[in-house]
């Protein structure tokens, strides 16, 4: 089993926290929480195990064609929302980053209650994500 210092040490450097605001469905944009860690395939174990500490997500294999001298990659990715509320967030409360992941984590655990909350089924809500997304993306 992996410390868990490790693994958010590992995510500072690699993961990432990232919200999505995607195409209306209804009459407002859909919004989505994703925590994603990729790396090259070869480095497929790592993430294996950090899967299992973490006790959800699944891992994708990636190939970039189109780069001739890249090597194909594998990402572990977490889009459920009960998985995030239950899993993800209470993890990174317990061991946070200490690196810039930080800031990013802050912010999304800030859209995580907007949504359990309701929030962002609202223009306004939708609003507020989209000017901390932006925040997001400056850090």
């Amino acid at each position: 089993m992996l410390n868990p210092h490790y693994i958010t040490g590992f995510v500072d450097g690699e993961g990432c926290f990232s919200v999505s605001i995607g195409q209306k469905r209804f009459r407002v944009p859909e919004v989505r929480l994703y925590f994603e860690i990729e790396l090259r395939e070869d480095d497929e174990p790592i993430l294996k195990e950090i899967q299992k500490v973490l006790g959800c997500g699944a891992i994708h294999y990636l190939k970039y064609e189109r780069y001739q001298k890249w090597r194909p990659h594998v990402k572990l990715k977490v889009g459920s929302f009960k998985d995030i509320k239950e899993k993800i967030i209470p993890f990174f409360k317990k061991y946070p980053p200490q690196a810039k992941k930080k800031k990013q984590f802050d912010l999304f655990c800030q859209v995580a209650e907007m949504i359990k909350s309701n929030e962002h089924k609202t223009l306004e809500g939708i609003q507020k994500i989209t000017e901390l997304r932006e925040v997001f993306r400056k850090t």
